[in-house]
């Protein structure tokens, strides 16, 4: 009997993602009928959604609810009118990378809604300024992680406001952005110094060797540190490392000298 059960069980499960799979690949022609769907199935949904790309500005409001925790929307061609929506203070993680729509007024809205913010991914979000980074900063202190690389519109006035707002941030990635030593010295100053365990800041063409060394002076905890195809970093920040390698200390290292 109860195989039966169990088979029973697993036969309804497998009906309910087939039909999901309908809804979420033909989103537009189920508009309002998502929106009362019950919650276990909207979470089923929205990751079908998400993996389909189908979410968008239009539908979004129908599959959300205020307990989501995680929201991928990088495959999706979404911008800041779906983040002005986002209503969730659950929300814990969202992915944002390649997201072309996304400005820093979306994401001043999306920090305003979702205090609770741990994990922020706006790779290659070209769009994104200082002002859209300083709004996560404080209003999201307990952020972990967040993405920057390709985030051509940042200043080293975002890495100062996070170093200044977020104490138990430990994975920072900020390549290809035009940020200086000034941000990255005040990372390695900054409330979260002594939580850093990641930086990655390749192919950043302001940054010298003093920012390396104030990586390497004051956080004592950092682990994964890639700083290659930086012109400005020299032999010296090589030589620095050579006694801060093996285990109990940094793990990953890269570096360019030229």
């Amino acid at each position: 009997l109860n195989n039966l059960l169990d088979q029973s069980v697993a036969q309804r499960n497998k009906i309910i993602l087939i039909r999901l799979g309908c809804v979420a690949k033909y989103a537009g022609n189920f508009h309002g009928d998502i929106k009362t769907l019950p919650l276990g199935i909207k979470d089923k949904l929205v990751r079908l959604m998400t993996s389909n790309g189908t979410l968008t500005d239009f539908n979004i409001s129908q599959v959300l609810h205020p307990w989501l925790n995680t929201l991928d929307l990088q495959n999706c061609n979404v911008s800041d009118s779906a983040l002005q929506q986002i209503h969730c203070k659950q929300l814990r993680k969202i992915l944002l990378r390649g997201c072309q729509g996304v400005t820093a007024e979306g994401v001043k809205a999306l920090a305003s809604s979702c205090p609770g913010l741990i994990v922020v991914d706006l790779t290659r979000c070209r769009s994104i300024t200082d002002e859209g980074v300083l709004a996560l900063a404080a209003q999201c202190r307990l952020l972990e992680v967040i993405s920057l690389s390709g985030c051509l519109g940042l200043t080293s006035a975002a890495l100062l406001a996070l170093a200044q707002n977020c104490k138990v941030l430990h994975s920072i990635y900020i390549s290809e952005t035009r940020v200086t030593d000034e941000g990255v010295i005040g990372l390695a100053n900054g409330m979260c110094s002594s939580s850093l365990k990641e930086l990655q800041m390749a192919r950043c063409q302001s940054l010298t060797d003093r920012a390396v060394m104030a990586i390497l002076s004051n956080c004592s905890n950092i682990r994964i540190f890639i700083f290659h195809g930086c012109p400005l970093i020299t032999d010296h920040s090589r030589e620095a490392l050579q006694n801060l390698t093996g285990p109990d200390k940094i793990q990953q290292v890269s570096w360019t000298v030229y």
